[in-house]
């Protein structure tokens, strides 16, 4: 079942990893149509259960948002009345624990350069901006598929802390000096140390400083020896020795005064960090083969509108401008300017709907309007196009959302008009469906009435797709349509439609959709039903509900559904 959208954007796909500190989801941000890590940390309560907005939010938020090559991209921040939201670029690859473990055993000199090199650099950016880190670790240090090295979680650590979720001013045992242990003032001093062991493990895949416990972590600290590395891996110089043994003094005016030094020196002594980079995309490729879920990374889990949304600008072009040049074409022939005169303003009309989707369908509107006035009736086309100007100045200006009503005479062709408000509501915030609906309800029963239609002008004849002006019904089918008071029924009962699916739609989710669609299907029948005792009122002839109405819900209900069925709405930013 689909989920609803975190932050009213993001479509969750699976969980990559749980934890104290809380959980990091994979999702798609449905507006950017790209892949993102969400991770969320709960808020503490306080006695009586109710959640308490840690202290140090705004700090750990300003931390996050650092903005460097080896730093994981933060795009957005956002809380809500119980937890913390930390919308992050996904990174397609492994974290360094996942590699040593992977490994079993220590990396190359190369391999170790590389990430070294990258981890000193992001810490330098961060320090340099008055940010600690507070939790180096494997964990959170990323490694993507061609062999880029990121540093994540800045800022979630001192969170962590602030919310209950860390001990001591956030890290992890094992990776924490005494004062950050103690909770004593920490500096830049303690990522060095975190680092060092970083360092430390990286070149021989062990941390002698884990502990059970944070009163074991700081007896390991002050009373215990730190081992040497040479200890774990026998090939490790003694110069490398001294070096790490300085990162991870106890007393921090005795470590290196920057990550910088600590890694200069240390670099060194290692190998080409290009060429590690090149060995750990290898690495990456050759360990996580069978896991490898690049291809997907949980996006096959995605429905076909999510799967289409990067293309749908070029798809929505497209069919604007043919949309909008026939409308061009049609209202440009009863002008009398000739067949090129028409083509050519058709072909202007088509441009402009490629480069403004919005622009062309509005002109196509007033052209079409100028072609009812002079094949038919300009009475008619003034009232069409101030109802359409109106309706294109409000809800289809700045994109192509008028395609929702232009769309309705064609899909009654197919005995499918009343697909349209759905398919508004689909797609569109509930103002601008309804508007569309209501217009899109009031272009049908135009279109059906010229050619040769009855109530209740949801049907329209196929010969109408060639000629939908030069087509005239009888004078007689348009003034009945004009002149009663039923037809305002089916244009509101159109925009309620839409609107209710709409609202339903928000959720973004297909069970909300379907409700959505059941509810439009029952707006159009209420308002049917409401035409035809007008109608009955008014002692005239037209039958505006039951047989005649059923083929046509029925039908466009079955095509919503098979919409629905192939993906969840997709919802753009609403007003």
């Amino acid at each position: 079942m689909d989920q609803p959208l975190i932050l009213d954007r993001y479509r969750p796909l699976t969980e990559l990893a749980t934890g104290g500190f809380g959980e990091v989801t994979l999702a798609y941000d449905t507006r950017m149509q790209r892949r993102v890590a969400i991770k969320r940390l709960p808020f503490p309560h306080d006695r009586s259960g109710h959640p308490v907005t840690p202290a140090g939010l705004a700090e750990a938020r300003t931390a996050a948002l650092l903005n460097h090559p080896s730093i994981v991209t933060v795009y957005e921040w956002d809380t809500d009345d119980d937890e913390a939201f930390i919308i992050m670029e996904y990174v397609d690859g492994a974290s360094l624990a996942d590699l040593l473990d992977a490994y079993r055993g220590p990396l190359d000199d190369d391999e170790a350069a590389a990430v070294i090199e990258a981890v000193a650099s992001a810490l330098e950016f961060a320090h340099d901006n008055g940010v600690l880190h507070l939790d180096i670790k494997p964990e959170n240090v990323l490694i993507t598929r061609d062999g880029r090295v990121k540093v994540t979680d800045f800022g979630v650590a001192t969170l962590s802390a602030a919310s209950g979720h860390g001990p001591a001013v956030g890290g992890t045992l094992g990776y924490m000096p005494l004062e950050q242990l103690r909770t004593e003032r920490v500096d830049e001093r303690t990522d060095v140390w975190a680092f060092g062991a970083l360092a430390f493990e990286i070149l021989t895949n062990a941390n002698p400083f884990v502990a059970d416990s944070i009163e074991g972590a700081i007896f390991k600290a002050e009373i215990v020896e730190p081992p040497a590395a040479g200890e774990f891996e026998p090939s490790i110089p003694p110069a490398i020795d001294h070096i790490l043994a300085a990162a991870l003094e106890t007393h921090r005016t005795d470590r290196y005064s920057g990550v910088t030094e600590f890694a200069n020196r240390l670099l060194d002594h290692l190998g080409d960090a290009s060429a590690g980079r090149e060995s750990l995309a290898d690495a990456i490729a050759l360990h996580f083969a069978e896991s490898d879920d690049s291809a997907g990374g949980g996006f096959d889990t995605l429905g076909l509108w999510d799967r289409l949304a990067p293309r749908s600008g070029a798809a929505t072009r497209a069919t604007a401008a043919l949309l909008s040049a026939w409308l061009a074409w049609a209202g440009a022939l009863p002008l009398g300017f000739g067949t090129a005169a028409a083509a050519a303003v058709a072909g202007l009309v088509a441009l402009a709907a490629v480069l403004a989707p919005g622009l062309g369908t509005g002109l196509a509107l007033l052209v079409l309007c100028a072609g009812i006035g002079a094949g038919a009736s300009w009475p008619l086309a003034a009232a069409l196009a101030a109802i359409g100007t109106a309706v294109w100045l409000a809800a289809g200006r700045r994109d192509s959302g008028v395609l929702a009503a232009l769309v309705a005479p064609p899909l009654g062709v197919a005995h499918l008009a009343p697909t349209a408000p759905l398919l508004a509501g689909f797609a569109l915030s509930p103002l601008r469906a309804a508007l569309l609906g209501g217009f899109g309800a009031t272009l049908t029963m135009l279109a059906s009435a010229a050619s040769g239609g009855e109530a209740p002008y949801l049907l329209v004849a196929s010969r109408w797709l060639t000629d939908p002006i030069g087509l005239r019904a009888p004078d007689a089918t348009i003034s009945a349509l004009l002149t009663s008071s039923a037809a305002l029924a089916p244009i509101v009962a159109w925009g309620l439609a839409a609107a209710a699916m709409s609202l339903a739609c928000r959720r973004a989710s297909r069970p909300a959709a379907v409700l959505g669609a059941f509810l439009g299907t029952a707006a159009l029948y209420g308002g049917y039903a409401l035409a035809d005792a007008i109608a009955r009122l008014g002692n005239t002839s037209a039958t505006w509900s039951g047989q005649s109405l059923l083929p046509h819900v029925t039908a466009s209900l079955i095509l919503i559904v098979l919409v629905i069925a192939a993906g969840p709405p997709v919802r753009g930013e609403e007003e």
